[in-house]
């Protein structure tokens, strides 16, 4: 080679990463750092959620490890709550579990034991007066100002003094007594058969009710159970409470109170109407006609009590119910404003028909789905609801009635009836009970002598999940199947016959037990006697029953499925 030559030199080959490139290992990077994070949360999380020794012979409340850090729980609970908490009762077996909820935790408490001590213990260890008052405020428009505040805890001793009304005779039975007189008005005409809308009755109208022919002639009423059930009894039972004046002058009332309750949930986040949350306005919509509904009615009341006359359309005042009578005495005394009583009666009337209604109709779909126990249920009940069918005259039909209705007996001499509401409280309710710990609290897993004993932490929360229990395999066998007989004890030494709830607790306890339970009861066996006792249901088409689906709610579940149904009279019914 010449040396004199120029060599040129030849450049280096550079390959510059595209921005897809970059972008798609920016990617990966933050997937590894999240997939890192996501470990070492489970990890630490899972090592410190151990239970440990604490105060007094106790233990740490065990928490369930969680993946996501400050968040928590929060996705797995929004996602598949019934899930995560079914797997976690099989899990901790001792009764009790912690979860953290925005990095705020929550005790979930299933043992029996445990939750009946929890709940008996005094405000200023577990309280839940301050959950009272924001849904008080958030849910029914209580006003939120100092004034109102004081006026409603001064009368909290005066309005639970009011709930005996609803707990014991006489007012209890002569509540059911109205009930059940209204009832026996209406049963008949649970449907109508008449084709035209206008000739319906208002729960008719509510369940899209059309006259149908079937295959073999004969002419049923079709219609969608869940709206026929839950309308007939508002519309027949809240006479008895509220009065016949609201039922009749309010005839859209309970249908804003549905879609209030659809919304509870809503309201209770206090988020206000303009925004783009369709479930948040349309709640507050109906909660505001619900709320002028009851307030016309509180000044129809005041206005009675002070001599004068109300109006033409509130002439029959003096049939509202004791408990509003007796609450009026204490709104007038104690100087409540209309807007306080309005707030304090729709919560009444919310409690009233939210979850007892709903609990009639579950229980519909189960005695109906089985042919065997609907004819044990009608044979049980047969010698205190009797219904009749009365001869023609002049060749003009007249409609099956009931003529006799014994409510104590049903109560008293129908195990199986009793048995059946007891069931659908255990298997179609999702109650909790809530309390925030205001000092530590020692709390043994059971009445055992040498019991684990675990500490509740003040500034923690604590939930009683009764729904978990309730479907406990440790308890219920096959507890996810509803049947009938299971709760009828019969005793070994004479025989004797007996059903109670043993450690299902649809009701809560302590403080806040409901004070609507005594009617609530007397209510579900009176409709569903009398629905059994004069009508026939089969699923549209026939075939087997179809129970739907759950939908959680605030008390008994709802479902979004409309389960429509052949209504037909019941056959072969006495004749006087």
């Amino acid at each position: 080679m010449d040396s004199n030559a120029t060599v040129t030199p030849i450049a280096r080959l550079q390959i510059q990463p595209t921005a897809s490139q970059r972008l798609d290992t920016t990617w990966a990077t933050a997937v590894a750092a999240l997939l890192f994070l996501a470990i070492t949360t489970r990890f630490i999380s899972g090592f410190l959620g151990t239970s440990k020794p604490a105060q007094n012979g106790s233990r740490s409340v065990p928490m369930l490890p969680y993946w996501i850090p400050i968040l928590g729980h929060i996705p797995q609970f929004s996602f598949s709550p019934q899930r995560m908490l079914n797997k976690a009762r099989d899990t901790y077996r001792s009764g009790v579990f912690a979860l953290n909820l925005g990095s705020t935790t929550h005790n979930i408490v299933f043992s029996p034991s445990m939750g009946g001590s929890l709940m008996n213990q005094k405000h200023s260890i577990a309280n839940m007066d301050s959950v009272g008052k924001h849904v008080m405020t958030a849910v029914f428009g209580f006003p939120n100002c100092k004034a109102s505040m004081q006026r409603y805890d001064s009368a909290m001793d005066g309005l639970n003094t009011c709930y005996k009304h609803l707990l014991s005779d006489p007012s209890l039975k002569e509540m059911v007594q109205n009930t059940i007189d209204v009832t026996k008005r209406n049963i008949a005409n649970l449907v109508t058969f008449s084709e035209s809308r206008v000739d319906q009755v208002g729960w008719e109208r509510t369940s899209n009710a059309e006259t149908v022919t079937k295959t073999n002639g004969e002419q049923v009423v079709e219609a969608s159970m869940m709206h026929l059930i839950r309308d007939f009894i508002a519309a027949n039972a809240n006479p008895s409470l509220i009065g016949s004046d609201f039922v009749d002058n309010n005839p859209e009332f309970f249908l804003d109170l549905w879609d209030m309750d659809k919304g509870f949930k809503w309201l209770a986040t206090g988020l206000p109407a303009w925004l783009p949350i369709p479930q948040v306005w349309r709640a507050k919509v109906a909660r505001s006609r619900c709320f002028n509904a009851v307030l016309a009615f509180e000044k129809a009341m005041e206005t009675t009590a002070n001599g004068h006359d109300p109006g033409q359309e509130w002439q029959f005042l003096e049939n509202v119910g004791p408990v509003l009578t007796e609450r009026l005495k204490l709104y007038r005394q104690l100087d409540f404003t209309m807007d306080e009583r309005a707030a304090l009666d729709l919560s009444l009337l919310w409690a009233m028909n939210a979850n007892a209604n709903m609990l009639v109709f579950w229980m519909l779909n189960h005695i109906y789905a089985d042919k065997a126990v609907l004819a044990q249920l009608r044979e049980e009940i047969a010698p205190f609801v009797h219904a009749v069918r009365p001869k023609q005259l002049f060749n003009m039909p007249e409609p099956p009635r009931v003529d006799t209705f014994d409510h104590e007996a049903l109560a008293n001499k129908c195990p199986l009836l009793k048995s059946c509401y007891v069931e659908s409280l255990r298997l179609d309710t999702a109650p909790w009970s809530f309390r925030v710990m205001q000092d530590d609290l020692v709390l043994p897993a059971s009445r055992d002598k040498d019991a684990e004993k675990f500490l509740l932490k003040k500034g923690t929360y604590a939930h009683i999940a009764h729904a978990i229990h309730h479907t406990d395999p440790a308890y219920f066998d096959d507890p996810q199947r509803w049947r009938a007989d299971r709760h009828v004890k019969r005793e070994q030494d004479d025989g004797e016959v007996s059903v109670n709830m043993g450690t299902i607790r649809p009701y809560g306890g302590g403080h806040s037990m409901c004070k609507g339970r005594a009617f609530a009861q007397k209510e579900a066996l009176v409709f569903t006697a009398a629905f059994i006792s004069m009508w026939d249901m089969e699923p549209v088409g026939g075939g087997a029953w179809k129970l739907p689906g759950y939908k959680p709610a605030t008390g008994v579940y709802s479902t979004n499925d409309d389960v429509r149904v052949w209504i037909s009279r019941r056959e072969n019914l006495p004749q006087v």
